[in-house]
């Protein structure tokens, strides 16, 4: 069998890529965000109605506005983490279609349907 030169090593890179593409952590961080920013909305209509209908503010308002806070926070900075790790795993998602169409396993994208 003839081999091609440098066709251990794509194919090494080709394996790499496969188990980098079958793990999206991107879903991981957006689903946190979302959950975060709903979360927060809910405790933040809480303390409007806290500051709005309470002549005297109970203890539990400023933990509970801290909370809101650091709820806000963490869900911008999932949102962002996410949108880092999607763009690396489009990248790496992109590698992978030319590797294979390199290879020769997947058909070039000019002559797919």
């Amino acid at each position: 069998m003839i081999q091609r030169h440098g066709t251990e090593e794509l194919e090494r890179e080709l394996r790499r890529l496969q188990e980098q593409a079958r793990t999206r952590r991107s879903v991981d961080r957006f689903a946190r965000a979302a959950v975060e920013a709903f979360v927060w909305a809910v405790l933040t209509g809480v303390c409007m109605k806290l500051l709005h209908d309470s002549a005297t503010l109970p203890s539990f308002f400023y933990p509970l506005a801290l909370f809101d806070l650091f709820l806000l926070g963490d869900a911008c900075r999932q949102a962002l983490r996410g949108r880092a790790q999607l763009l690396e795993e489009r990248e790496t998602l992109q590698r992978l279609r030319a590797l294979r169409a390199h290879l020769g396993i997947d058909p070039p994208p000019e002559v797919r349907p």
